[in-house]
Formats: C-alpha cells, sequence, structure tokens
C-alpha cells in the first residue's frame, strides 16, 4: 500500500533556513524528508528513506507526526525508557547544592557515601559519577598532588666529577 506524502506547510527558504540553524543529526534527517518532498526530488516515503540512507517506517513515522504535531513535533526526539531515575529532582538539587559547597568532597567515592547516606540508597560509584561528572559538570574542590619536575640531568652529574672531556672521559 502506498501511502501519500503529507502537504508541507513551510516552503523551501523556511526549510532552509531550519537546517542552516541546526546542529542536531536526526532533526537534520527528518528537515531533509520535508525538503525532499517540498522540492519534488522524492515522490514516496521509500525514495525518501533510500536518499536518506533510513528505513521506510522511520520515514512514515516522521511523516505520521509531522501530519499530527507539525514540524516542531516531528523534531521533537522522544526516549523512552522503562528505568526509574536514580535520584528524584529534589535529589539531585540537593547534590547539586553538596557539590557547590566551597569545601567540597574528598573524592568521587565520599560523593557516593554521601550520596548513599543522606538519600538511604545504594547506588553504585558509576552512577553517582555519572550524575555528578557527567550529567551536573560538577569537579572535585580538592587539590590532588602534583608531580615536582627532578632539576638537573646526567651531562651535569657527569661535570661534577671533574670531567672536562664530553661524555665523561679525560684526555
Amino acid at each position: 500500500m502506498c501511502r501519500r506524502l503529507p502537504e508541507i506547510d513551510e516552503d523551501v527558504e523556511t526549510l532552509k533556513e531550519y537546517h542552516r540553524q541546526e546542529d542536531r543529526g536526526r532533526q537534520i534527517q527528518r528537515l531533509q524528508a520535508l525538503y525532499l518532498i517540498q522540492t519534488d526530488q522524492a515522490k514516496s516515503r521509500r525514495e525518501i528513506a533510500r536518499l536518506l540512507g533510513v528505513g521506510k517506517k522511520a520515514v512514515g513515522a516522521w511523516l505520521d507526526r509531522y501530519e499530527v504535531e507539525g514540524l516542531e513535533g516531528m523534531l521533537t526526539i522522544r526516549t523512552h525508557t522503562n528505568r526509574s531515575r536514580a535520584l528524584t529532582p529534589e535529589q539531585e538539587e540537593r547534590l547539586k547544592e553538596k557539590l557547590s559547597d566551597p569545601e567540597g568532597f574528598e573524592s568521587w567515592g565520599a560523593v557516593q557515601s554521601w550520596v548513599n547516606e543522606t538519600f538511604g540508597l545504594d547506588l553504585p560509584y558509576s552512577t553517582v559519577y555519572g550524575i555528578a561528572h557527567d550529567k551536573m559538570g560538577a569537579r572535585l574542590k580538592v587539590a590532588r598532588k602534583s608531580h615536582t619536575k627532578k632539576r638537573g640531568s646526567v651531562r651535569d652529574l657527569q661535570v661534577g666529577f671533574g670531567t672536562d672531556a664530553p661524555g665523561g672521559c679525560s684526555a
């Protein structure tokens, strides 16, 4: 069954402007699909899928969503997960406040311990690190030991033995 392509409300120039402003690849593909329809470069969902290198069911889903929700609805990427969040928004806010404390934490393990003790959870290190560092962009506030560079070289040591010739040999 060949389903008809939807009528595109946006003109070619508007689609080009959206395309120029967009930096996310999946949304760019969707805009390109609309552009192909509007410029009559593709006559079917199958052609659009072939030109964009995606499945025709994906193109069908984009265009169905465009018909119902318009351009903004089609550009919205929906992700559904069956997993609940590790921390509630209120707990994340408390963690963010604690991370912004000038005293800070000694280590990411200390952050994990604080989260588990404060909220009565048993979150693994990787989860707490992911929330605090990756999602919130937190950095530890404590100074780290640094390696001090040793002064001097082997050549400096040879000069100290009273040799004048290079390589440590006396003439």
